[in-house]
């Protein structure tokens, strides 16, 4: 995802516009100076009210100093050209207080659009503050394996949304979660910190996934307010040896991608966060807590996603192809995959084929099995027992 610099402690910052604008302007005023004045003296063409433009082209790239100093240029240029023009004062005086007026409101509008330029930096500033509160970065590296995340928000200057992922180092092994709120805005926002914090606590607990589900939907249902909000979510448990336990809450499988194939795990669908049954007793079975048992081989990456990845249309309105996609990308990317650039590229193929036109978020998690030393070779395969 982008990344911005804040000047929060900065308030007369301002955002700075694009020097080949500025280049761009200053030199359009300066030819349409140049071409009246010397049109004036040439031809005798009565034209100078035509420089009141100066002020208002600059004003596109330029702050109000600068628009300023043009106007009164402008200004005493016409009252040196009043010779010229036959001493028509009253023209001049005309000119001079039309050319003031226009400085004035175009200084005006430079000076608001600065603050609203400022002030939307001030909120993505927010908005990324919140994320990194929100959604942490996950370790490059935990033990054999190679993490990386990436996040896509479909509201144009958001940085953050309703979908979620976290990694945690614990002594059952790596622990993550990838998981997508019901609905949008602030509410979805708020529901994803509480189920990132519930996991945050209960993943280091020495527990299945089930029971980590079922703490993540209790604490889920107390900060609910409404009774049809859910969370959907897969939860992931890697061991250093290559075994893998999946669950998912009514979240789309997750792929491993092996060499140049790739496969969606059959991994059992439960209900999401919000909505599983309650529990009577600690020790009793949940309803659809089935795990995918996996064994995965040297090189092997596990993708989970969220569906604003898969739910991306293209013009006709097909879907988002991801297996097909990333059966592409690992035939032209051939060697040990990059988690990091595995997803930068997913989210930007993506991005072109809806043409720029995406209206979910999209939050994907990739992670890499990396073992030091050699391990039999073959595909992933249910572990056995």
């Amino acid at each position: 995802m982008p990344t911005h610099t804040s000047d929060a402690g900065t308030s007369d910052a301002r955002p700075r516009t694009p020097r080949v604008v500025r280049i761009v302007s200053l030199a359009t005023a300066v030819v349409l100076y140049g071409l009246v004045v010397g049109l004036e003296f040439a031809s005798r063409v009565q034209i100078p009210p035509i420089l009141i433009a100066v002020p208002v082209i600059l004003a596109l790239a330029f702050r109000p100093p600068v628009v300023i100093s043009a106007a009164l240029v402008i200004v005493a240029t016409r009252w040196a050209l009043l010779p010229v023009d036959h001493g028509r004062t009253d023209v001049t005086i005309g000119t001079t207080a039309t050319v003031l007026a226009v400085a004035v409101v175009a200084c005006f509008v430079v000076q608001r659009r600065d603050r609203e330029a400022f002030r939307l930096r001030e909120v993505t500033s927010v908005a990324e503050t919140a994320q990194r509160a929100v959604l942490r970065p996950p370790p490059a590296a935990v033990g054999p394996f190679r993490t990386a995340a990436n996040y896509r928000a479909a509201a144009q200057f958001a940085r953050i949304g309703g979908d979620l992922y976290a990694v945690a180092d614990t002594e059952q092994g790596l622990r993550a979660l990838i998981g997508d709120v019901r609905g949008k805005g602030l509410d979805a926002v708020a529901t994803a910190a509480a189920v990132l914090g519930a996991f945050r606590e209960a993943a280091y607990e020495p527990s299945g996934l089930d029971d980590l589900a079922q703490r993540l939907d209790t604490s889920l249902r107390r900060h609910l307010d409404d009774a049809e909000s859910f969370v959907t979510a897969l939860l992931v448990e890697m061991h250093p040896d290559g075994r893998m336990q999946v669950l998912s809450c009514g979240h789309p499988a997750p792929l491993v991608l092996s060499g140049e194939s790739v496969l969606e795990l059959a991994v059992p669908p439960g209900l999401p966060l919000g909505l599983r049954n309650p529990v009577p007793h600690p020790h009793a079975p949940h309803a659809g807590a089935a795990t995918a048992d996996t064994r995965l081989r040297p090189g092997d990456t596990l993708l989970t996603f969220t569906d604003g990845l898969t739910e991306t249309r293209d013009a006709a309105g097909i879907f988002y192809p991801l297996p097909l996609r990333l059966t592409h990308y690992l035939r032209t990317h051939p060697g040990h995959i990059d988690p990091g650039r595995l997803l930068d590229w997913l989210q930007q193929d993506a991005y072109d084929y809806a043409d720029g036109h995406t209206n979910d978020d999209a939050a994907l998690l990739a992670l890499t099995w990396t073992p030091a030393a050699p391990h039999p070779a073959g595909p992933a395969r249910p572990a056995a027992g």
